[in-house]
């Protein structure tokens, strides 16, 4: 034991002597995620705001006066002398905003107690178009029918014989947990990742590049010690950026300011010590995973590029299950939990919405065992060959 904490010294001083390592795991991952929510919602509600306050200049053809003149000329400017064909044009080529007609007869039809068309044209990349004029539509046909009751000395209850009150039970906690953990595996699993390359590369590929391997083989302790100190130092850091990454989100989200109570206080939630030790318990050995796998593949690298080469596709391998987690109706059941990264990301969503199940999680903390354990061991029997680690 004394030999592999002598390695885990060694190898840890390399590797915070590193200074691409330290912004990679440590820096990167605590920095990055505030810095792109705060950017993310100022940029957010800047458009939005400016979408808002934007003067929309709309189409209307054979518009009703009444309708016409719901529009606050401060905020739209009317046109009446305009094509169906040329409108479109218009909209594709963004000189109008929208275009709405009047078709098949509407005023006679209205006159009539009967139903009038109304045709509304727009493209969905100019954001918040629909929604204010639908609701401006809304509104007018709600006087429509309003004055429609009154001359039928009927009541609004006479004919809406059904009035539907929806009642979402899950509490408020369940549902922004859902939201927050599916994201939240996402971030720690590609930052743990990467946090394990940088210095699987430079402890394993780079001293051989270096010609420092030989010398450390040298010493009196066998290959697995040594081994076993490499892995544990990358998961360690690995482990670190993943906890940075967690610590950065929720500094981010306390601090940036506008941000609901509710959401605010599912991050409590979250940050909570059972919830945290619990996320903590999994990653370690998802860290150890990674390290293990990661020093089997990079041993075969001849240089520092070479390896580099052999794990940027394996990123992407391993943001697919992570991604999956995200998708709505994937579930955590006995065989999702079964499936590695996969079960990382919905146990997530678990523990943070509240309603993991400890089968099921326990589980999962013995299934990320397991193949830790036999990522290190294929690891050890890749770094017991001399034809892979010398070059």
């Amino acid at each position: 034991m004394h030999t592999i904490i002598t390695v885990i010294k060694k190898e840890l001083i390399d590797t915070l002597r590193d200074r691409r390592t330290l912004i990679s795991a440590i820096i990167m991952p605590a920095l990055l995620l505030p810095i792109m929510l705060y950017g993310f919602t100022k940029l957010s509600n800047t458009i939005m705001k400016k979408e808002e306050e934007k003067k929309l200049k709309v189409a209307m053809l054979d518009a009703p006066a009444a309708f016409a003149a719901t529009f606050d000329t401060a905020r739209y400017e009317l046109l009446t002398d305009v094509t169906i064909e040329e409108g479109r044009d218009a909209i594709l080529a963004d000189s109008l905003d929208a275009m709405v007609a009047f078709v098949d007869g509407y005023i006679t039809k209205v006159s009539n107690a009967g139903t009038g068309k109304v045709n509304m044209w727009y493209k969905s990349t100019n954001i918040s178009v629909k929604d204010r004029l639908s609701t401006i539509i809304d509104d007018y046909e709600e006087t429509l029918l309003d004055a429609r009751i009154v001359d039928l000395s009927l009541t609004k209850e006479a004919i809406n014989p059904i009035e539907l009150y929806k009642y979402d039970i899950a509490p408020k906690k369940e549902q922004l947990g859902k939201l927050a953990g599916g994201i939240l595996p996402y971030l720690f699993i590609i930052f743990c990742f990467t946090g394990c390359m940088y210095p699987g590369l430079d402890l394993i590929t780079g001293e051989k590049e270096r010609g420092t391997i030989e010398t450390l083989l040298t010493v009196p302790a066998s290959r697995f010690k040594i081994l076993l100190g490499k892995v544990i130092t990358i998961a360690l850091v690995g482990l670190a950026a993943a906890v940075m990454t967690i610590l950065g989100l929720v500094a981010a989200l306390k601090l940036l300011p506008d941000i609901p109570a509710d959401l605010l206080e599912t991050i409590s939630n979250i940050i909570q010590f059972k919830y945290v030790m619990m996320l903590f318990v999994m990653i370690i050995p998802l860290s150890f995973f990674f390290a293990g796998m990661i020093s089997a593949m990079v041993v075969r690298a001849k240089s520092f590029k070479e390896a580099q080469s052999i794990l940027t596709p394996i990123s992407f391998v391993i943001i697919m299950p992570a991604l999956i987690g995200m998708m709505p109706g994937i579930e955590l059941t006995w065989t999702t939990a079964a499936i590695p990264i996969l079960n990382i990301a919905l146990a997530t969503k678990e523990i943070v919405a509240g309603t993991i199940n400890m089968g099921h999680y326990f589980f999962i903390v013995a299934t990320l065992c397991v193949i830790a354990i036999v990522a290190v061991y294929v690891s050890y029997k890749q770094f017991s060959k001399e034809g892979m680690v010398l070059k």
